[in-house]
């Protein structure tokens, strides 16, 4: 296993513990968890950015990254559903793009056909899906609102995205990219 593949296994492993300091019962375990959310989307810059530049890119690697990033995000607003931090029409807006997605890719893997690269779009959104977990669990309400009013309409944007790439895919034959 390569470094940026290690990188990649770290996040799904932070989940457990990221859920552990969530729902616990101490002082300032909001803080740990929302420390370790941030530690987990530093690894998924660091990871990406490992395998582009010492040419570690893998199969294993495409297929693990978009499965930690929607594992964690899962994870993060179903957790943010559960203790109220978060409206539920802005929960299940972000997880059925997230489950489209992970349920889309297990089909892609699953027929054979080499994955379907993630977009600017949906670059944009996984980094404000994070900021806006991360200013949700840490209540940080100015940054929250921020991140929140640019993350809904990119989650949006790049779930119909990401529906026309597989359909142009799986129907048309187009180009992916």
């Amino acid at each position: 296993m390569n470094l940026a593949n290690a990188l990649t296994t770290s996040r799904i492993l932070f989940i457990p513990l990221f859920l552990y300091f969530f729902f616990a019962d101490f002082p300032n375990h909001y803080l740990w968890a929302g420390g370790i959310f941030v530690f987990s989307g530093i690894t998924d810059l660091l990871d990406g950015y490992i395998a582009r530049t010492r040419n570690l890119t893998s199969r294993v690697g495409r297929l693990l990254d978009p499965l930690a990033d929607k594992l964690s995000m899962i994870s993060a607003f179903i957790s943010l559903a559960i203790v109220e931090i978060l409206p539920l029409w802005i929960i299940m807006i972000i997880l059925v793009r997230e489950v489209t997605i992970l349920s889309g890719s297990v089909v892609v893997y699953l027929t054979g056909h080499d994955i379907i690269f993630p977009s600017r779009y949906g670059k944009w959104a996984t980094f404000t899906l994070y900021c806006t977990a991360v200013t949700s669990i840490l209540s940080v309400q100015f940054f929250n609102q921020f991140f929140l009013t640019l993350a809904i309409p990119l989650t949006l944007l790049s779930g119909i995205d990401y529906i026309i790439k597989a359909y142009r895919y799986f129907f048309k034959k187009a180009s992916i990219r």
